[in-house]
């Protein structure tokens, strides 16, 4: 993440939970993710280890937390992991981590491999596609998946998912489908899928910079604009 990404998310991490486009692309990505990875049962005895990078303030982590043995959520914001720290119960198998990984070899991690990593909408925000999809592969263990979520790059126009004024830190308007078949099956992944995992509805600018503060000022009468973004569900196996 660079600079402008952590401060961003350092002054809205008190609010982030708040958010309703976070809210209903979490809950989506919760369900795309439970619906791919068979071993994200309840039932299941050897529950998996995990990795939520990019975890913010844990609303991956905190649901599918039960469907794990321990869940390591890396963060680079302070604040986020502030925040997702507060809302652990005392009794828990999440580990909060405010770090940058870059490598696999990383020795904040202890040499921990892992059987799932997920993320969701970080993609979007970091600078080198390319080494976090080699970054997930190093870190799985063999056998291992990656199931990972961002809105698609469908045209000019996915710039609106941003407002004007939420830019900073936005390294791309979303992702590009055959990039990503690329770039998995580069990284050494089998059995890749980068498929639409759903449709999310969500407010735009009518205009660049109409918006303050990332809300939109409405005068009385008038209508919000809205779109839908496709969201990306990109998966491999080590």
């Amino acid at each position: 993440m660079t600079d402008a990404s952590n401060a961003r998310f350092n002054s809205e991490a008190a609010t982030w939970d708040l958010n309703p486009d976070v809210q209903s692309a979490t809950k989506s990505a919760l369900a795309a993710i439970l619906e791919r990875i068979p071993s994200l049962s309840l039932d299941n005895p050897n529950k998996p280890k995990l990795l939520d990078l990019g975890t913010g303030t844990g609303l991956l982590s905190l649901p599918l937390s039960p469907y794990t043995s321990t869940i390591l959520s890396i963060d680079p914001s302070p604040t986020m992991i502030s925040h997702l720290t507060s809302k652990l119960p005392k009794e828990t198998n999440i580990t909060p981590l405010c770090a940058l990984i870059s490598s696999p070899s990383d020795p904040i991690l202890n040499s921990q491999k892992f059987d799932i990593i997920v993320s969701n909408l970080v993609l979007h925000h970091v600078p080198d596609i390319k080494q976090f999809i080699n970054l997930t592969n190093g870190l799985l263990n063999p056998g291992g998946v990656i199931c990972l979520t961002d809105f698609e790059d469908t045209g000019p126009e996915s710039r609106k998912f941003h407002p004007e004024d939420k830019m900073d830190g936005v390294e791309r308007h979303g992702l590009v489908r055959e990039e990503m078949v690329g770039l998995l099956n580069d990284a050494g992944f089998a059995d890749v899928k980068v498929e639409v995992g759903w449709v999310m509805r969500k407010q735009v600018e009518r205009f660049p910079g109409e918006w303050k503060d990332g809300k939109p000022l409405l005068k009385e009468g008038e209508e919000a604009c809205e779109m839908d973004f496709n969201f990306l569900v990109l998966w491999g196996r080590k």
